[in-house]
């Protein structure tokens, strides 16, 4: 005769079952949505120098020495959304408001939320395939810029800088670079004619913290992301193991 499981027996089971699932299935969700993240992170990078390269076929000229000519953040920003289909204005928003102003409250990889926005010199603008673009001002002459923000996902969330916020610089020699790659004719923080109110750049972990207290310290992550490397340890994954501080 077989023997039956008890009603105990199968509660117990069940309860198992569940304190299990409990534990792995928002690990399991938050993993398949990074995946996607990173997915989308590679798609904008990738046509982000697709359009630069277009940019220079039309024009004869990098859109960095484009944009300094022009000295205008409002110029650059249009002349850019140009190659994205359906661009819209989507926020006026700049430094000079009040961040509650800003199109949505933006958060640090902590949690903690931002009290400021990075690329806040001419407003939002929105594309067909949903992303959101931001930009930072002109560069000065010979100098690496225009620097844009690019949240990935646009009004979804979870908007927040290094998951799907990211940051890029436009180079002289026609390249899109993520923030936090270092590049030949980038200017570095000890050269002379550095200047943080133009184009800032920065590398190295400190500059994509998960205890980050203000975005600056989030704006190296792009890097980290494209390469799909954990700051702390280059042998780890950004996406499965950094984000979810394994």
């Amino acid at each position: 005769m077989k023997k039956a499981f008890t009603l105990a027996e199968v509660l117990i089971t069940i309860g198992i079952i569940g304190v299990v699932s409990a534990l792995t299935l928002p690990s399991l969700v938050q993993d398949t949505q990074n995946k996607e993240l990173e997915v989308r992170l590679k798609t904008t990078f990738n046509q982000m120098n697709q359009i630069s390269q277009r940019f220079y076929a039309d024009n004869g000229i990098s859109f960095t020495e484009w944009a300094s000519d022009r000295g205008n953040v409002l110029d650059y920003a249009a002349e850019f959304m140009k190659y994205y289909k359906g661009n819209l204005k989507a926020s006026d928003y700049t430094y000079q408001d009040d961040i509650s102003t800003a199109p949505y409250p933006m958060f640090l990889l902590g949690g903690q939320k931002s009290d400021s926005v990075l690329c806040d010199d001419g407003g939002f603008n929105s594309e067909v395939g949903g992303r959101l673009f931001f930009f930072n001002n002109t560069p000065p002459a010979g100098v690496n810029g225009p620097i844009i923000c690019v949240d990935i996902n646009g009004y979804q969330r979870p908007n927040t800088f290094g998951r799907d916020i990211f940051v890029f610089q436009f180079t002289t020699d026609n390249m899109v670079i993520p923030m936090g790659q270092r590049h030949r004719t980038n200017i570095q923080p000890e050269d002379e004619g550095f200047n943080d109110d133009q184009q800032f750049f920065y590398e190295g972990e400190t500059y994509c913290s998960r205890a980050a207290t203000k975005p600056l310290l989030n704006s190296a992550c792009a890097y980290y992301a494209l390469q799909d490397m954990s700051p702390k340890d280059p042998d780890k994954s950004y996406w499965h193991d950094f984000l979810l501080g394994r």
